[in-house]
């Protein structure tokens, strides 16, 4: 397992890109917080309709749909509808994780959105951070404003 760097490197949005497209960076969306950048402002409008489908089809067959099965037609078609809701709520969530690399590629305010909130790290192949000089500023800029908000 190799160490990661702690240091920052600060790149432009171009630099980024050609870098990616040469394979140089690293993206790691954080699953977990993928949803909620899909249907985010700045989320790409076409990507959002089919999150939130396969996302409420998902919830629907793990939860209500089984129990109506199980009452109507027997447990079997009960557990199945609950596997395959299961299923597809891992996927949407994978794809919610590769709508968020796509629009972070093709939109900068999204990439430097996704950044700064956490949603998301760019690696080098050396495993140093990277970071932009727009999410810098923003990072700054929020931690002064913190710091002179009474708690």
């Amino acid at each position: 397992m190799r160490r990661k760097n702690t240091d920052k490197k600060i790149i432009t949005f171009q630099q980024f890109i050609d870098g990616y497209k040469r394979g140089e960076f690293e993206v790691h969306v954080v699953k977990s917080k993928a949803g909620d950048f899909v249907l985010s402002k700045l989320g790409d409008k076409y990507n959002k309709p089919a999150h939130y489908f396969w996302t409420w089809l998902g919830i629907i067959m793990v939860v209500p749909l089984p129990i109506i099965l199980w009452i109507f037609w027997g447990w079997k078609f009960a557990l199945v509808s609950f596997v395959l809701g299961l299923i597809i709520n891992n996927a949407s969530r994978k794809t919610a994780s590769q709508f968020v690399c796509q629009n972070m590629l093709e939109d900068e305010a999204f990439c430097s959105y996704v950044l700064l909130h956490g949603g998301a790290t760019i690696e080098d192949a050396k495993g140093n951070q990277i970071s932009f000089e727009m999410v810098k500023q923003a990072e700054l800029l929020k931690m002064m404003r913190d710091a002179k908000s009474p708690r």
